[in-house]
Parts: C-alpha cells; sequence; structure tokens
C-alpha cells in the first residue's frame, strides 16, 4: 500500500509541491492526511516533503519559496490594477481559513517593510487580527500606529482600537486611537464627534501617515459588520439595494468604489473615505471568492499600493 502511495503523481511541480503543504500544514493547520488527498499524492511522500522543507530552510518561522501559480497571478495583478507589489497565497482548503493564511503573508510582508519613523494608519477586520497576531515582537524606533476608525462599545474578538493597539505593542510603537463609536446614533452626533479636539488630532495624525493597512468588508452572514449589531438587518438590506457591494472603512461603497447615498454612510466616525488617497501607500490586506466584488471596488476609486490576497479573489479580480 505505501509503494502504490508513493507512485502517486502530483500535478504540481517539485518545489512548488513542497510551497503547497508548507502552507497547508503550518499556516493553515491540516493534517498530513489532508494535504495528502488536497495535492493527489500519498501520506507517505506528504511526512517526506515536510520533513525536506525543514531541512532545506523552506520553512524558518515562514515559508520562503513561492508557488509558481501564484508569482503569475501577482504579475497579472500588478499590470491590470497598477500595484507596486502583489503577494499572492494559496486557497485554503478550507475557505474559512482564507484570513489565517493571508493574514500570514501580511505578517511577513509588514515585518520586512515597516522602518524606523514610519507613521502607519491602520483599519480592521478578522485579517488584520490575524496578521498582527503572527507579526513578529520586534521595536522599530520612532514609528507611530494610528486606528482610522473608532471602537466597539461591546467588547468583541475584532475591535479597531484593540488592534491598534496590539499592532503598536509588537513594534515599541506610540499609538493613538478614535475616542469615539464607530457609528454615531445620527448624521448630526457623528459630525459633534468627529468635531471634538481630541478626535481632530488623531485624523491629523493619520493623514501624516506614509502607510496605511486596510482590509474590505463584504455582505457575506459571517461578516463582522453584518454580526456586530450596530448596523439593522433592514439597513444592510437598503445598502444593498443602493448599490453597496460592500464596506471599506465602514463606509459603504459601490462597484466603481464611491460612497453610496445612505444615512449608515452620514453614521460613521472614522478616516474620511475621499481623503484615503492621499496617503501614498496603501496596503489591502483581504481575500477569499466572497470578497472579491468589494476589492474591485476600492481597486477602482483608491490608490492601492500593495494587495495581500489569496488565489482565489486573485483569479476572480482577474477574471478567471
Amino acid at each position: 500500500m505505501a509503494t502504490m502511495e508513493n507512485e502517486r503523481a502530483s500535478r504540481f511541480p517539485d518545489a512548488e509541491l513542497k510551497a503547497r503543504a508548507a502552507w497547508h500544514y503550518y499556516v493553515e493547520g491540516l493534517t498530513q492526511e489532508r494535504i495528502s488527498e488536497i495535492l493527489g499524492i500519498g501520506r507517505i511522500k506528504v511526512h517526506r516533503i515536510l520533513s525536506a522543507a525543514r531541512e532545506e530552510g523552506v520553512v524558518q518561522f515562514r515559508i520562503r519559496d513561492s508557488v509558481v501559480e501564484c508569482v503569475q497571478l501577482e504579475e497579472s495583478l500588478k499590470q491590470r490594477y497598477g500595484l507596486s507589489q502583489a503577494v499572492v497565497v494559496p486557497s485554503a482548503a478550507d475557505r474559512s481559513n482564507a484570513p489565517l493564511m493571508i493574514g500570514h503573508a501580511a505578517a511577513t510582508y509588514l515585518a520586512d517593510n515597516v522602518n524606523i519613523g514610519d507613521v502607519i494608519a491602520l483599519g480592521w477586520g478578522r485579517t488584520l487580527k490575524f496578521a498582527i497576531k503572527e507579526l513578529p515582537r520586534r521595536p522599530i524606533a520612532r514609528t507611530t500606529v494610528v486606528s482610522m476608525l473608532g471602537g466597539l462599545t461591546h467588547a468583541q474578538p475584532l475591535n479597531p482600537t484593540e488592534s491598534a493597539w496590539e499592532f503598536a505593542e509588537k513594534i515599541g510603537a506610540e499609538c493613538f486611537l478614535l475616542p469615539v463609536p464607530v457609528y454615531a446614533d445620527k448624521p448630526e452626533q457623528r459630525d459633534a464627534f468627529m468635531s471634538q479636539r481630541s478626535v481632530q488630532d488623531v485624523v491629523f495624525r493619520a493623514r501624516r501617515a506614509n502607510i496605511a493597512v486596510l482590509s474590505v468588508g463584504s455582505f457575506s452572514n459571517d461578516s463582522p459588520i453584518a454580526n456586530y449589531g450596530f448596523i439593522k438587518p433592514s439597513e444592510l438590506e437598503e445598502l444593498q439595494a443602493a448599490g453597496a457591494v460592500g464596506d471599506i472603512l465602514c463606509h459603504f461603497i459601490d462597484a466603481e468604489g464611491r460612497p453610496v447615498d445612505h444615512e449608515v454612510n452620514r453614521r460613521v466616525c472614522a478616516y474620511p473615505l475621499q481623503e484615503l488617497s492621499d496617503i501614498p501607500n496603501i496596503i489591502l490586506v483581504s481575500g477569499g471568492q466572497e470578497k472579491v466584488a468589494i476589492m474591485r471596488a476600492a481597486l477602482a476609486n483608491t490608490k492601492i499600493s500593495v494587495l495581500i490576497t489569496d488565489e482565489d479573489a486573485a483569479k476572480g479580480l482577474l477574471g478567471r
């Protein structure tokens, strides 16, 4: 039986096979048996190539080797959307693990690209939460992290303020938070919140950022914005009817990347969406098939510099 397993050939070349197996095992946390099913090889071969990946240094708390198809997608995304850089990770075997896979890649990118003196404006989302969790603890002098969103008054696993604070702790940065809720009850309350001097000071600091790290949200049933209760189900239906395809910084936008005309958008306590492209380096960290429409919308109307995503979203963005 072992001999028969070893004779099974994969559709991937050896180097790519090793990289894919490493992603599924070390990042997604799949069993070797499940990996053998996904890659079409025997369990003994899975064990052997994972051992080889460790011995050859493919795995060094990060996965060094690239997947050929992902590299090709990266080049196509750069050309299509005018990106300075794209990072594409293999699709997760379990789609619910996509934020984990993308977050791991984002952590590696940020660890390599945040430098002394950087001011980082931070959005929120499940994928960014994973990225910050995976980020190595390494103090970087004179750095600043600024949250671009108000916080949640009811403690939740995802909170813009907690994400900013955790990121700042990892790199030894100063941290500035918006001391207001994500959504005000009424537009006039939002205007009052955002006019406070302490809030204006944080927005001013975010305007000085040279890096913004963002994610986007869809209308899927498991999206945080749909589950946390600060937007009514009826309002979500109205937003979709008005043409919204998802949100960026809790502003709901249409397929062209423009804010939809709805009261919810007039209640957001966040960095002004119309000023987002003034930040010179914007990193968009998001993926999964359900995010393709909102990612395309964000790319259409915001000057994204770097996209970190997965194969499923990359293929969707490229129409494949």
